[in-house]
């Protein structure tokens, strides 16, 4: 199948780790990408590295924004691909030919293309396969650096600003409900970092988004037995940031397998 892809990188005082995401971009052995960065006014020499690559770039711009969705919304409406993948500044590409492996896989009627992910944690890496797609209605069960989107569909309905940690999960949950077509590639297309996590200081707000997305943010005995689980989280996460980061990522990958 060929088609143009899209890959929009949105990034703020990424100046340690912009230049290993945009190379394993650019660095891409498929014909047809458009690259994207949409930069919301670094200060610490992020904008200068960009520019050191501004000719291999489709676009670029930075300037203050209202946060990653409304980043992401920006580079939605500048992208001329079939399809768009939104690679964070930090994380990278497998390898040169994953957007080439993917591509060469994508059925015509298929609008959310995901697959596995390479996890890092640290100096540690994690291979991990997406949970069952039924768990859209609980979580995010895909990594997004790993998902491949129709741009006319993430043109119909943008990113939603008033989320500041879930939009995503908002998106692909619409799209589940929706019953639109999802495919799974089981191959690796990202590495995503994992090594900053979710602060536990974040884990209300994730909740207080998940309620609003599912609509039961008025409804009590909805919400109970998930805010006995946010304890169970907090807790967890505590006990984590204490743990060897080789044994965290152990622990993490056999609670994955669990829940497939």
């Amino acid at each position: 199948m060929g088609c143009r892809i899209s890959v929009v990188t949105v990034c703020y005082n990424a100046v340690d780790c912009i230049e290993q995401t945009m190379l394993s971009v650019l660095d891409q052995t498929y014909h047809d990408i458009e690259y994207i960065i949409i930069d919301g006014g670094s200060t610490d020499g992020t904008v200068d590295i960009i520019k050191k690559y501004a000719d291999r770039l489709a676009y670029w711009i930075s300037e203050p924004d209202k946060g990653i969705y409304d980043a992401m919304n920006k580079g939605i409406a500048v992208a001329t691909g079939d399809y768009i993948n939104f690679m964070n500044a930090g994380d990278t590409f497998r390898d040169q030919s994953s957007i080439y492996t993917y591509v060469d896989v994508i059925k015509p009627e298929s609008e959310i293309i995901y697959g596995d992910v390479i996890i890092k944690y640290h100096s540690r890496f994690q291979y991990r396969k997406p949970l069952w797609l039924d768990h859209l209605s609980e979580c995010l069960p895909f990594c997004h650096q790993s998902v491949i989107v129709k741009t006319g569909l993430l043109r119909d309905r943008q990113f939603d600003t008033s989320y500041r940690i879930l939009g995503d999960y908002d998106f692909f949950y619409s799209c589940y409900k929706r019953g639109l077509c999802f495919q799974y590639i089981p191959e690796a297309l990202s590495v995503y970092d994992s090594t900053e996590g979710v602060s536990k200081d974040c884990l209300s707000e994730i909740m207080a988004e998940k309620f609003r997305i599912w609509g039961i943010e008025h409804n009590w005995l909805l919400k109970l037995p998930w805010q006995v689980k946010l304890i169970k989280d907090k807790s967890s996460h505590a006990i984590k940031k204490i743990l060897p980061p080789c044994l965290v990522l152990q622990i993490k990958g056999l609670l994955y397998k669990f829940r497939r």
